[in-house]
């Protein structure tokens, strides 16, 4: 499990969208858990947002950007972790399909 150091030094490159998956999803685990570190993150956002938008003169809802921002997050972990387990099944599926293919040589080589 992650510590709120590691945490909260992840939160910048969480903001900037360069985590790596396996790095994501620790730190979404975290933040969905941790009220601290939640609110750091909020924190954060609302600063690099807020200033992002008073630079360009718009104006939204900050704070359901970042939700929005977190659910967007988890929803790419699921489409990562998805598509893991399916690679993992197409691999699992070519060493069965070469197995039978061997068995079936050596089934017809020994005729």
């Amino acid at each position: 499990m992650m510590n709120c150091k590691k945490a909260v030094s992840m939160i910048p490159a969480y903001l900037e969208d360069s985590l790596d998956a396996k790095d994501l999803q620790a730190f979404l685990e975290h933040i969905d858990n941790c009220d601290d570190c939640s609110e750091e993150l909020s924190i954060q956002f609302l600063i690099t947002e807020g200033l992002s938008t008073l630079s360009t003169g718009d104006s939204y809802d900050l704070q359901t950007a970042m939700t929005d921002k977190v659910r967007e997050s988890h929803h790419d972990i699921d489409v990562h972790n998805r598509l893991f387990l399916l690679r993992n099944i197409g691999v699992v599926l070519v060493i069965l399909m070469t197995v039978a293919a061997f068995i079936g040589a050596y089934m017809v080589f020994l005729r």
